[in-house]
């Protein structure tokens, strides 16, 4: 085979390879496998650096979110804002870098996300107040640990300094269980009722409930939640229950105070609208 020969098969594998190769901004080949099918394979990997920044940064933190966020933005050449979406009953935001618009879409794929995680006291409350019933020990546990977060209510009124109190009385409650039965006698009959009274009592005063005081999120306010001591009865043994009052209208208050918050520490890096998107 002589010189030229040569050349030529050399030239032929080059054109080969150019023609497999893709003329776009991400590097990529066109490949064929031994059953003649084709797929399009990526060669990013191969370069010095990646054809454009993308990624995904996760924090439960509002204020490292709003940091990154806006740091991004600003390191943009020219600064444009990001996309943020916020859902309020999940306590989660999603800011895209590169979503475009309708004229000009972008890929979507570099994005910050936001997930908050209830404190410490908040989720014990959450946990003690989702409870069907508790017995007295496991109430006693609840209300000990978090005495620095309560205040004793005696007939909706808060009490100073009736935490313990408060535990004595939960722990010596006692159930009184009395029947009355009446028989009246008629000339063409006779009637038999029966009535069963239940009542749970202690020697002290039992609270009617309780307040809570704990940061729900980090980032978000204190509150102070309302809480309404039950007793039931109806078991083998007493069942004690906590209910938050009016929880519905405190969940969407903590909802408000989490995108107040947000668009005041985002400013004008992103905008923010209510609801979920995927790209």
């Amino acid at each position: 085979m002589d010189r030229s020969a040569i050349e030529s098969i050399g030239q032929l594998a080059i054109d080969a390879a150019k023609a497999h190769h893709l003329e776009t901004d991400t590097p990529a080949l066109i490949l064929t496998d031994s059953n003649g099918a084709q797929k399009v394979v990526s060669i990013e990997n191969l370069q010095p650096g990646r054809s454009r920044y993308r990624g995904t940064f996760a924090t439960q933190n509002l204020t490292a979110f709003a940091d990154y966020v806006t740091e991004t933005v600003s390191s943009n050449a020219p600064p444009t804002p990001a996309k943020g979406f916020i859902d309020p009953e999940k306590m989660a935001a999603l800011a895209f870098f590169n979503l475009g618009d309708h004229e000009h879409p972008g890929h979507g794929d570099n994005t910050a996300a936001l997930k908050l995680k209830p404190t410490a006291a908040y989720a014990a409350l959450l946990a003690a107040t989702n409870k069907p019933a508790h017995d007295q020990r496991s109430l006693h546990d609840f209300l000990e640990d978090w005495r620095d977060n309560l205040t004793v209510l005696i007939d909706g009124q808060p009490q100073t300094n009736a935490i313990a109190a408060a535990l004595a009385a939960v722990r010596d409650i006692t159930v009184d269980q009395a029947r009355k039965v009446q028989h009246v006698e008629r000339d063409f009959g006779a009637t038999k009722s029966a009535m069963e009274s239940v009542d749970a009592r202690s020697s002290l005063t039992l609270p009617s409930g309780f307040e809570f005081k704990a940061v729900p999120f980090e980032g978000l306010q204190e509150r102070t939640f309302r809480l309404r001591l039950g007793i039931n009865t109806g078991g083998d043994k007493i069942g004690l229950s906590l209910r938050i009052q009016q929880g519905e209208q405190i969940s969407e208050d903590i909802a408000k105070d989490f995108l107040a918050r947000l668009e005041a520490k985002l400013g004008v890096a992103s905008s923010l609208t209510l609801g979920t998107f995927a790209p």
